[in-house]
């Protein structure tokens, strides 16, 4: 069977929504007009106006489809406009159902097609860490997502979310690097600053220990 996939969905939950706000009315508008012909006869063609409000809410779909791919060529004609961000409804269900693995095995395959999505990778971290109690592969697909090109917030993200997983399994050294990265390649933030004093916290409760990290 076919996964469905974000596009699928949004169509899908479009179309629905278009049946539930429009067919209500073309029913009515339809029995109101056959009412004023043919009187309680209307009620002998409930299955064709059905067929037929079917048929129209199908062909406004289509149309409005084909008007927003029209609107596309004109603003986009080379095809290089600023794509919309990427959706994962289809894996934030399947968390919501308490199907972790599943979505987990979603995000890698997203991953396997776009080895440069760093949301797919940050999303696919969060969910091992948090859901799958899988600190280890969390820890591993952080530290493989900072080999790519990242943007300072995107950066900041990675390093938080590590200095936060060390610190809850009690990876004193780590955390520590991690620290000590933070305050230097975020130098001049509030999270930097915030970094630099908890490294200092960590390494005064153990004087034995050296002050710099590398």
């Amino acid at each position: 069977m076919k996964r469905l996939n974000d596009g699928d969905t949004a169509d899908h939950v479009f179309l629905l929504t278009l049946a539930v706000r429009l067919g209500p009315p073309v029913l009515i508008l339809l029995g109101v007009i056959e009412f004023y012909f043919w009187g309680n006869r209307f009620l002998w063609f409930i299955v064709p106006d059905l067929a037929a409000t079917a048929l129209i809410i199908l062909g406004v779909n289509w149309g409005l489809a084909g008007g927003a791919r029209a609107a596309s060529a004109i603003l986009f004609p080379s095809g290089k406009g600023t794509p919309a961000p990427r959706e994962y409804s289809e894996q934030e269900a399947l968390v919501i159902r308490g199907h972790f693995a599943e979505a987990a095995d979603c995000y890698r395959a997203i991953i396997a097609d776009e080895p440069t999505n760093v949301d797919a990778r940050i999303r696919l971290a969060r969910l091992l860490e948090t859901e799958c109690k899988d600190s280890i592969g969390a820890e591993a697909v952080y530290l493989e997502t900072r080999t790519l090109g990242l943007t300072s917030q995107q950066d900041w993200i990675v390093s938080n979310a590590l200095i936060d997983l060390h610190h809850r399994t009690g990876q004193r050294d780590r955390l520590k690097a991690e620290l000590g990265r933070m305050s230097r390649r975020h130098a001049g933030t509030d999270a930097a600053a915030g970094a630099t004093r908890r490294l200092q916290e960590l390494t005064d409760e153990a004087p034995g220990e050296t002050k710099s990290v590398t």
